[in-house]
């Protein structure tokens, strides 16, 4: 570019200059890591025209993606048909090569869409699709495993079954998963694995998946822990991530909200006001209030005197 070709005020001190690039549709035949971020080989979508072009997706443009869109980008699933936005480079080890500014989300998506429902199927001509789902309604909610996540940020659920179980309602079993790093599938794999043990060595009443916030939503739609999932024999109650995944059809129940989540595990403690111990009964009618389906409040005047201090853990044997 010459200095009668630049714009205006392009050579004043301190002014930047944002490549426009170019939306280039293409294939990618190959995807890997490189550096930090991503390198991936483009080819042409006519399979009869030659050419290959080297594009790099550079790590703090990779964050930037994953941040916004929930979505944690492994280099396989860029491989396929993929609209990009270009501008050309010169880079020191492979020479001119393209530099990705921006990514069209559609088409992995699609490819994403249709990997969940041929896992689907594969789950429904197994009979797990709807294991979960024939399970029985939890009656009680003595015991509950929340697998959580690993973020230090408070979340809704854990709040409230923290809370719970500061009152004495339940005893809560917390797994902690860091969705967002690498290996959460396995992760993913161990908690449930520790689920089943819980079951087998005492009691459990059920499961609550909290996704938390920008989780990479991917590790729900894979079809070996959708497998595990299906056939433990306690209900999971998860709260949907931002886009759909496998766990939304497999769960127990799924909730679009942590409050309709909570909701569907406080009238589970409402049932058991009629069958609890007193102690564990003014705990639960305390923390709940009064319940608004109910014709006249509900009393606890025959229950024995409230005894203090309040007890931490469950007030059950």
């Amino acid at each position: 570019m010459t200095d009668h070709d630049a714009p205006s005020g392009a050579n004043e001190p301190g002014c930047s200059l944002a490549p426009t690039g170019l939306w280039v549709r293409a294939q990618v035949r190959q995807s890997r890591r490189h550096r930090d971020g991503l390198l991936l080989a483009l080819e042409p979508l006519d399979p009869h025209r030659p050419g290959r072009l080297s594009a790099v997706l550079s790590g703090s443009f990779l964050r930037q993606i994953e941040a916004a869109s929930g979505v944690l980008l492994d280099p396989d699933h860029l491989v396929g048909e993929h609209t990009l936005l270009l501008t050309l480079v010169v880079d020191p080890l492979l020479g001119l090569t393209g530099q990705v500014l921006g990514l069209e989300r559609g088409a992995f998506l699609q490819a994403w869409r249709e990997q969940d429902a041929t896992a689907q199927a594969a789950l429904q001509a197994h009979g797990l699709w709807e294991r979960q789902r024939k399970l029985p309604a939890p009656h009680k909610l003595r015991r509950v495993v929340l697998i959580e996540p690993d973020d230090g940020t408070p979340h809704p659920l854990g709040a409230t079954l923290s809370r719970w179980y500061e009152q004495g309602l339940l005893e809560l079993i917390r797994l902690p998963v860091a969705y967002e790093e690498p290996g959460s599938v396995v992760a993913l794999h161990e908690a449930f694995g520790a689920v089943f043990d819980q079951w087998d060595w005492g009691t459990l009443d059920a499961v609550v998946v909290e996704p938390g916030l920008g989780f990479a939503h991917r590790v729900l739609s894979d079809e070996g822990l959708m497998r595990r999932i299906a056939v433990l024999p306690v209900p999971v109650l998860f709260r949907r991530a931002g886009a759909p995944t496998l766990l939304d059809g497999v769960a127990f129940r799924a909730c679009g909200t942590a409050e309709a989540l909570l909701a569907d595990l406080t009238g589970i403690l409402r049932g058991e006001l009629r069958t609890g111990g007193y102690a564990r009964l003014t705990a639960i009618a305390r923390a709940l209030g009064p319940d608004p389906a109910a014709p006249v409040p509900a009393s606890v005047s025959d229950a024995p005197p409230d005894p203090s201090p309040a007890r931490q853990g469950p007030l059950f044997d």
